[in-house]
């Protein structure tokens, strides 16, 4: 969850430059620390070792997703719930922890998108190696859609995409104004962390008790540092350029009240993708599509298109 918008940040460029400039890659990675190993866990690309979270379906499994969540979470934190009903209509689901988030050593380190994108790919293999000859759908959420679209055009193996709030208005569907503010914020003060305090808040969802539990999970951040906001800039960039080449099936999904990315602006990225399936647009939905009051709607229509392939392919 995000709570501050570049945009609001620009008045504050100013004063950041009158106190030095940082050096560096502008949005790039954070070097990043020693890693511990997780009980649950996948080798990433580094050595390092990414903690998983996994559900197992009920009954014979038909299909397997893989869920890649956003900027300040982590993987059951985004899916736990929305896993259990996909488990209930035989659907396994993987989760990691992406690289810097959640109970990862790497946490609060941004990783960069060349790193991201990389991990994803290594997990789309490993849940592949794990259930040879079912359906592999990868879900990724507002950060881990962009991630899933920048994959996909990476080679990622996988049948499908889902995109729900996906952060890949990237390009000409970005505003330029967000584009210089992140990069001169990333330029001078690349580490500063920033809570929105006193100049935006952001309302992700309508689901209270959700934001509440995920607010207090020691595990979940919304205090992004220059370094990061600018590099979600980039991994949208990167997405958005990705678009064209990604011929898989793809399902978007969007809310109404979304406060965080504007649906024209996603609609108009997801339009350029060759494998686009449909743009599901609710009136109810927020950000935290599968958090939301309305979550068990998003979550059946993501196991039915899951599920459709399955029915397809006569598996």
């Amino acid at each position: 969850m995000l709570r501050i918008g570049l945009a609001k940040l620009c008045p504050l460029i100013a004063a950041l430059v009158l106190g030095g400039c940082a050096g560096g890659d502008v949005g790039g990675p954070m070097p990043l620390a020693d890693p511990v190993v997780a009980r649950d866990s996948m080798q990433d690309l580094a050595g390092a070792r990414l903690v998983m979270h996994a559900w197992q379906s009920h009954g014979p499994t038909r299909a397997v997703i893989l869920g890649l969540h956003g900027f300040g979470d982590a993987g059951d934190l985004t899916f736990a719930e929305a896993a259990r009903y996909w488990a209930g209509r035989s659907i396994d689901v993987y989760a990691p922890d992406q690289r810097g988030f959640g109970a990862n050593a790497s946490r609060k380190r941004w990783p960069g998108t060349d790193a991201l994108v990389a991990d994803a790919v290594a997990a789309a293999a490993m849940v592949r190696s794990r259930h040879p000859g079912l359906p592999l759908v990868v879900v990724g959420h507002s950060m881990g859609g962009g991630v899933a679209l920048a994959a996909a055009a990476a080679g990622m193996d996988a049948d499908a995409l889902v995109l729900a709030g996906p952060a890949i208005a990237g390009g000409d569907a970005l505003n330029p104004i967000y584009r210089v503010g992140g990069w001169a914020l990333g330029a001078v003060a690349p580490d500063k962390r920033w809570t929105g305090a006193g100049i935006v808040k952001i309302h992700p969802t309508d689901n209270r008790e959700a934001l509440r539990r995920v607010s207090r999970d020691p595990r979940h951040f919304a205090d992004p540092s220059s370094r990061e906001l600018f590099g979600l800039v980039l991994l949208m960039d990167e997405a958005a350029a990705a678009a064209p080449a990604v011929h898989m099936p793809t399902l978007t999904l969007m809310g109404a009240h979304d406060e965080v990315l504007r649906p024209d602006r996603v609609r108009r990225i997801h339009a350029r993708i060759p494998g686009a399936v449909d743009f599901r647009y609710y009136p109810d939905g927020w950000h935290w599509l599968f958090s939301d009051l309305q979550a068990e709607r998003v979550w059946k229509d993501v196991a039915d298109f899951v599920l459709s392939g399955v029915d397809r392919d006569g598996l």
